[in-house]
């Protein structure tokens, strides 16, 4: 999928005024909402001081609120505290755990739907000035689907590829745990367009990870969403599915960020401390009855796929190699793929940043953002690993962490891809 790419430098959007809501609800309210019905949490949004959400590739995304939690009129606790055991205006339950909440952020009129959670925990602080306040942390539903992990891998049925799409809805079966064939046991609705639009893969695998969490990792680096939402079977009984698929709302991007203009702080590492220059894979032919040892280097990566090119000199200085026993290989394919593949992800570590920016709803893990305007070791496109959007009294940031995978071409067109020292 072609994310869009914004160069924010020059974009004409509106960043002034930062905007969120929390919807007490179990599925996505309609555009039709009305904020002021009982299914909104009646003045829970005056008493919110701030949002976060996170995401990351190798967790689940949740959300965390700081509430102002004492009514100064009555002087007295709103939410944790008080003695009343039935809930009302004065004392609503809409933080207790287990509640639902729906969490959008962005700016007026241009609100992104975040996540819809489950509170996992509150923090209540009594301080010493006679104040109180929560700190409301919650977990995506699907988090609840996060039971078992499995090993399995795709096509299941011979077929020469397949597309994510197809590799989610496979997932609508119910689990095996017995086989160690994973499942949800709800209905993965796909969306069609996008997924024709999707690269076919020879082989899609799942090491030892919860299905949903690697649904997930797959979504992400696609812009798409993965979602719990209730619909309804053909006798017009509510039933949970989860889509999978574009976000309704908005469209993947590809932001290109400048540090002095859109680019706020960037806060890159440098470093060959752990570069490897080769990997040698040593293992066992049981067929032929004969030991395999494959050795390969950087040079050997194929250029469209080696991250950090213009930088590998430093990792040529370094000259270090590794020798690799684990996981065991049976073949010579299988040695030089673990090899090459084991290269690859040391390269993508030579560089990686944190940063923050402008509030960008749409910025999530799994996605590119270009950096430029901080030198040529470090203008470049960076595959994000985690977000953390905040929307306080001093407005709406977005942190991530990063790490380069290749140079961007600057201004004049050019970028250095020999490989050189790169100091």
């Amino acid at each position: 999928m072609t994310a869009d790419v914004i160069r924010l430098a020059t974009d004409q959007r509106d960043f002034f005024v930062p905007d969120f809501q929390v919807f007490m609800l179990g599925t996505i309210p309609p555009d039709t909402a009305d904020p002021n019905s009982t299914q909104y949490p009646s003045g829970a949004v005056r008493d919110i001081i701030e949002v976060k959400y996170e995401d990351g590739l190798e967790q689940v995304d949740g959300f965390t609120l700081i509430v102002n939690n004492w009514d100064a009129e009555r002087n007295q606790p709103i939410y944790f505290g008080h003695d009343t055991e039935v809930a009302s205006n004065e004392h609503p339950d809409v933080f207790e755990p287990g509640q639902e909440l729906l969490v959008s952020m962005g700016y007026v009129g241009n609100l992104n739907h975040m996540v819809l959670g489950m509170v996992t925990s509150v923090d209540v602080q009594f301080s010493e000035d006679g104040h109180s306040k929560l700190v409301v942390s919650g977990l995506n539903v699907l988090d609840q689907l996060r039971d078992r992990q499995y090993t399995w891998s795709w096509p299941e049925d011979g077929a020469p590829s397949i597309r994510d799409s197809d590799m989610a809805e496979s997932l609508s079966r119910p689990a095996e745990p017995g086989n160690n064939k994973p499942g949800f046991g709800i209905p993965v609705i796909i969306d069609p367009e996008a997924r024709n639009r999707e690269t076919p893969h020879e082989h899609i695998f799942m090491n030892g990870q919860y299905p949903i969490v690697f649904l997930m990792q797959r979504a992400r680096p696609l812009g798409y969403r993965v979602a719990l939402e209730e619909d309804y079977d053909d006798n017009g009984d509510p039933i949970n599915t989860i889509r999978f698929g574009p976000p309704s709302e908005g469209r993947a991007v590809s932001y290109v960020l400048e540090w002095g203009k859109s680019l706020v702080s960037f806060h890159p590492t440098y470093s060959n401390s752990r570069m490897l220059w080769s990997a040698k894979v040593c293992g066992w032919d049981r067929n032929a009855k004969e030991r395999i040892e494959v050795t390969k280097t950087i040079e050997d990566i194929p250029i469209a796929d080696r991250p950090n090119a213009d930088l590998i000199g430093v990792a040529r200085a370094a000259n270090r190699q590794e020798v690799i026993t684990e996981p065991p290989v049976r073949t010579q394919q299988e040695a030089e793929a673990l090899a090459i593949q084991t290269l690859t992800a040391n390269c993508l570590n030579l560089v990686t940043a944190t940063g923050t920016c402008i509030g960008l709803q749409d910025m999530r893990a799994g996605q590119t953002v270009h950096i430029l305007g901080v030198g040529r070791h470090f203008n470049g496109a960076y595959h994000i690993l985690t977000t953390s959007h905040v929307i306080n009294d001093q407005g709406y940031r977005t942190s991530f962490t990063a790490q380069r995978i290749n140079p961007v071409e600057d201004a004049a067109g050019t970028q250095d891809t020999t490989g050189g020292q790169g100091t």
